[in-house]
């Protein structure tokens, strides 16, 4: 019997689907780990590198994940199978990537050195399982080829999926044929980006205007907004104000979850019932009275 063990992280773990299928494809019986029962092998994936650890796993457990080390890899055989989804029965989405890396090198993002250079590695059907919505992974896909990227979007048109593009799109790099391809392309969240620094403005204001203008609706993009690693206070209630006046949601990831501050400005902006109805200077005020967030 095979244990997996998956530490943290609220989505199917896709590293332990690959190796339930490659294990089963051996023969294998394979379970999501249970401290109470006995295994022959057991695997462990972590995602953050600031979650406990699960003492209870065995000492000679394999281990891999970002939480643990940028470099462990799955064997190329354990890469290459579609993804047993089985192992999560409430999971309804295809789930993977067709590229890995990114040609940026943001200083606080470990994908360019965890995965590298921007390159394609797939397309849909080497993770879709006939599920009726899938959830990309790639963490550039704008960066990619273009026809790489109108491959993957018409792939999808062409099996009517709802896609999430989870990782986000780079609004730097989106052009008026990639906003021709979002138009066509059914969604079942919205459409994000990010707008990491506030030296991104003008960029962010001329992505906006040209999916807008090429017929995509502003209640589908929404940005992911991150504080609290090279920005004061002000620079974070400006980006976000920014993009209230441009008409598309922001959503803040602070850098440091333990943050005081940086907690407390993701909920008002997050939870959009405050974000709509009290200003920042009202709710941040009185931050002091406020219970602390999980």
């Amino acid at each position: 019997m095979i244990g997996l063990a998956q530490i943290d992280g609220k989505w199917p773990n896709l590293a332990l689907m690959k190796l339930s299928a490659w294990h089963k494809a051996r023969g294998d019986e394979v379970e999501l780990w249970n401290p109470l029962f006995g295994y022959e092998q057991v695997y462990a994936a972590k995602v953050f590198n600031d979650t406990p650890e699960n003492y209870y796993l065995p000492e000679w457990t394999v281990k891999g994940g970002t939480g643990y080390d940028l470099a462990t890899e799955l064997p190329p055989e354990v890469e290459a199978m579609v993804p047993d989804y089985s192992l999560y029965p409430e999971w309804d989405s295809a789930l993977g990537f067709t590229t890995r890396g990114c040609i940026r090198k943001c200083p606080y993002c470990v994908v360019p050195r965890k995965e590298g250079a921007l390159r394609v590695v797939g397309d849909i059907y080497s993770f879709w399982a006939d599920q009726k919505k899938i959830v990309l992974l790639d963490n550039n896909l704008t960066a990619a080829p273009f026809d790489h990227f109108r491959a993957v979007c018409e792939d999808c048109i062409k099996e009517n999926l709802s896609v999430d593009f989870s990782q986000g799109l780079d609004i730097r790099l989106i052009t008026p044929d990639h906003a021709w391809l979002l138009t066509r392309v059914r969604t079942f969240k919205q459409i994000h980006f990010a707008f990491d620094h506030v030296n991104y403005e003008r960029a962010v204001r001329d992505g906006i205007k040209i999916l807008t203008e090429n017929g995509v609706a502003k209640s589908r993009l929404m940005f992911y907004v991150l504080i609290g690693y090279d920005s004061t206070p002000e620079q974070d209630l400006y980006r976000v104000e920014l993009l209230r006046g441009l008409g598309v949601d922001p959503f803040v990831m602070p850098y440091n979850r333990n943050d005081r501050y940086q907690k407390d400005f993701a909920r008002w902006v997050n939870m959009k019932a405050i974000f709509k109805t009290i200003p920042w200077e009202v709710y941040g005020a009185n931050r002091g009275a406020l219970p602390e967030m999980a």
